[in-house]
């Protein structure tokens, strides 16, 4: 489904190393590993990762923390097993995760020296040598949380660069593309599964796989989040009367609408535009 241009996405990937010193990854909607920079990881890892359930856990904390960022589409910071931290960003086409960008194995600490006993804790089961665990452990560059956050915004831009630049892109044709336009573009109509179907001429139970495998949820729930997303827009950005908003994202019923908003935002409408409001002054 996606087409990946692997010598641009490795320079991008290679600017990115050269200012900040940090190993970015970017890894397919199946959490493959696509490109990367450094093309080896840190003697730190490479120790640890020497051990048979090390790489287990390795592996297994990268796959919770794509498939969190899949179910939020948003970055995602957290500190693996062996104490290091890791932050991954989506790669999106409209709704569409397509890929993800990662940056890791950066040592985030103030005191480096006495979180080693932290790290040590976390690594003793492991079948590594401690010793020179520490000694690659050492030559790491301790960095602060805000220059993780000030990464973490750059990621985020980098995600959206690969996809402006077509160094990422979807191949033409595909019905998963052509669902998610239609349903970007028609929030207003009725996009029940019945009219979904009968459009694309697909059975219920694949437009549920494609909506499970590509949105992480039902398309009943995707269609709600975006049209609640849209109302949020409207209020946010215009003074439409609650019950105008309502149709403009689709809701012919008023009283359902503040019911799903609610359920959604844990405001109504009115609510919402009110705080909002009070939070622009």
């Amino acid at each position: 489904m996606v087409n990946y241009d692997i010598d641009q996405l490795k320079i991008l990937l290679h600017s990115f190393y050269l200012i900040l010193n940090i190993r970015i990854v970017v890894f397919d909607d199946k959490f493959e590993k696509i490109a990367e920079v450094p093309d080896h990881e840190c003697k730190f890892c490479s120790l640890l990762l020497g051990d048979p359930i090390a790489e287990k856990e390795c592996r297994a904390a990268d796959r919770h923390a794509f498939m969190r960022c899949r179910d939020t589409n948003t970055p995602y910071s957290y500190k693996c097993h062996a104490g290091l931290t890791e932050t991954v960003a989506p790669i999106q086409y409209n709704n569409i995760i397509i890929g993800y960008l990662m940056f890791g194995q950066v040592l985030q600490q103030t005191d480096a020296g006495a979180y080693w006993e932290e790290v040590k804790t976390r690594c003793e089961k492991y079948d590594v040598n401690i010793e020179d665990l520490y000694s690659a452990y050492r030559e790491k560059q301790p960095i602060t949380q805000e220059q993780v956050n000030a990464a973490a915004q750059l990621l985020e831009a980098c995600a959206a660069y690969l996809w402006l630049k077509n160094y990422i892109s979807l191949k033409e044709g595909n019905v998963l593309i052509r669902i998610d336009e239609y349903i970007t573009d028609n929030l207003n109509a009725d996009l029940s599964v019945s009219v979904l179907c009968e459009k694309f001429k697909i059975s219920r139970s694949k437009l549920y796989r494609i909506a499970k495998k590509y949105y992480a949820t039902d398309i009943e729930k995707l269609i709600r989040r975006l049209r609640v997303n849209k109302a949020k827009a409207l209020l946010e950005n215009t003074d439409l009367p609650v019950s105008e908003i309502a149709l403009q994202s689709g809701y012919a019923d008023y009283n359902y609408f503040i019911k799903v908003f609610k359920n959604i935002v844990n405001l109504t409408p009115v609510q919402y535009r009110k705080k909002y409001k009070r939070a622009q002054r």
